[in-house]
């Protein structure tokens, strides 16, 4: 009899199985019981790095001070994000729900929902929550925000 080379789904478990109860050798032997590398997407590589930027762009937002949300966001107005930050007593930024939709590894589309709870000087505590869509770009090991599409 000739023995079979392919083996069916219930030969490669029991393979597997033998190979986990303590035949450690037999995944040499048998390459394709070793477990493959899983390729990682773009998306999953700058994941941690976007993870990152909107980590460092909220503790900027919650300082009030426009010059480190300059750093993170290079095209924000600075003026306009100073004077705004003089009539608040504090603000309080959660980035969650973070889905990075595209990217080319230099730059980037992420969706998150912003959630802000802003205490004026004068006046009551606004709490808003929004889900926006940033454009994101690669400077040297981190990312900046681009823009915001909506």
């Amino acid at each position: 009899m000739k023995p079979n080379r392919r083996l069916g789904p219930v030969a490669w478990a029991a393979l597997a199985l033998v190979a986990a109860l303590g035949e450690q050798d037999l995944a040499l032997r048998w390459p394709a019981l070793r477990a493959a590398p899983v390729p990682q997407t773009k998306a999953a590589a700058a994941e941690p790095g976007i993870r990152d930027l909107l980590q460092r762009y909220s503790a900027a937002l919650e300082s009030l001070d426009a010059d480190a949300v300059k750093k993170v966001q290079p095209s924000i107005p600075a003026d306009n994000l100073a004077k705004a930050f003089k009539d608040m007593r504090e603000l309080k930024v959660a980035i969650d729900a973070v889905k990075v939709l595209s990217t080319d590894g230099v730059t980037a589309r992420v969706s998150c929902r912003v959630t802000q709870t802003l205490t004026p000087k004068a006046g009551s505590r606004q709490t808003s929550s929004v889900t926006r869509v940033m454009r994101l770009r690669r400077e040297g090991e981190s990312w900046v925000i681009e823009a915001f599409e909506r």
